[in-house]
């Protein structure tokens, strides 16, 4: 898959400033999946990341990892959180 289809959108969250712990926090879902952004204690941005969802879940799992991959190159946070589900 192109790396283009994994871009994450530039104008929803601002360049992270200095002396700014930046936290991304992700919902754990493989069909849709929220984030949000934080710098420090501050929203500073969030959305969701659709795939395709008439796939078989390793390649949703798929998606989501190159979305994330390309999501760290871009807003850089210090942290990541992931929803912690019951089964």
């Amino acid at each position: 898959m192109a790396g283009d289809q994994y871009k994450v959108k530039k104008n929803k969250v601002p360049a992270k400033g200095t002396d700014v712990n930046r936290i991304l926090a992700l919902d754990a879902a493989t069909s849709i999946t929220g984030y949000s952004i934080y710098d420090n204690k501050t929203l500073v941005g969030y959305g969701t990341f659709k795939t395709n969802s008439s796939y078989e879940a390793p390649e949703r799992i798929n998606q989501v990892k190159n979305w994330l991959k390309a999501a760290i190159k871009e807003w850089k946070p210090d942290f990541i959180g992931i929803e912690n589900i019951q089964l």
